[in-house]
């Protein structure tokens, strides 16, 4: 359940965001590792205050946090990180976002929190951490460097295994199941079956059009999604572990890509060293 407050602002965010809904979707669908998104150097009267070259991950900072007395740390009040949408989606989360929305004509919104929203258009997923005011103002402004201010953004574009995933529960849902029935078919839980259920809506029939049911079990997936994640910190251990060559073992892991595990054959967007 939602507390009061965070119901509210979700409330606020969703009424801002509606006036996009009309717009016609375009944008790029594959975007330069280079060419990242972010607010611009100034948002809502702040400086952006550190940019990727000093962060681990494609981060743009804005503002300065006001360390509390007493206490050890802060965070700035927006943060903009660019992930692939292979590295970072509502599947892989974990957690079940508390509202998915549409923003700007194709983009999916997924909102975990009051302070946090996670925008997925194209191969990218551009995650907001902000305070709480300041989200739906985020999300109106985000755009590419390459362009010059908000422009429409284009529908993600998902792996084939996240496609698959979504089918699994479309199929049996337009044979008139409902999302108690899907769960108990499927070993999903309900909340898991409605999250997917309302991705392939915003997404629309022919996203999903030329992708066929997955042949694996629930269970299958999630183990090879576990050895995925050994598998990308410790390769070798986990391949000795689980006996096939390294090659096998790629391929394996494979058959969850965008699930777990890599996309392609690059992992999120280039991290600076």
């Amino acid at each position: 359940m939602l507390g009061r407050r965070q119901a509210g602002a979700l409330v606020v965010l969703c009424a801002i965001l509606l006036a996009g809904l009309g717009a016609t979707r375009v944008g790029a669908a594959v975007s330069s590792p280079n060419d990242l998104y972010w607010l611009g150097p100034y948002f809502a009267g702040m400086r952006l205050t550190s940019t990727p070259e000093e962060h681990r991950y494609a981060t743009f900072v804005y503002g300065d946090c006001e360390l509390p007395e007493g206490e050890g740390g802060c965070s700035p009040p927006i943060q903009i990180q660019n992930w692939s949408v292979c590295a970072r989606n509502p599947l892989r989360m974990g957690p079940i976002p508390y509202q998915v929305f549409q923003l700007r004509g194709g983009a999916i919104v997924s909102v975990y929190e009051s302070s946090r929203a996670e925008v997925e258009t194209g191969d990218r997923n551009a995650v907001v951490f902000a305070e709480e005011e300041l989200v739906g103002a985020a999300l109106l402004r985000i755009h590419l460097q390459s362009q010059p201010e908000a422009a429409p953004l284009a529908p993600p574009e998902y792996p084939m295994p996240i496609l698959r995933e979504l089918k699994r529960v479309t199929v049996p849902a337009e044979r008139g199941l409902d999302v108690a029935a899907i769960a108990r078919r499927t070993e999903l839980n309900p909340d898991e079956v409605s999250l997917r259920l309302r991705l392939a809506e915003l997404l629309g029939p022919e996203a999903l059009a030329d992708d066929p049911p997955p042949t694996m079990s629930t269970a299958e997936v999630e183990w090879l999604g576990k050895l995925a994640h050994r598998a990308i910190y410790k390769p070798a251990l986990t391949a000795r572990r689980q006996g096939p060559a390294a090659a096998q073992l790629r391929k394996r892991i494979s058959r969850v890509r965008g699930l777990a595990g890599e996309c392609g054959e690059t992992g999120p967007l280039p991290e600076p060293s």
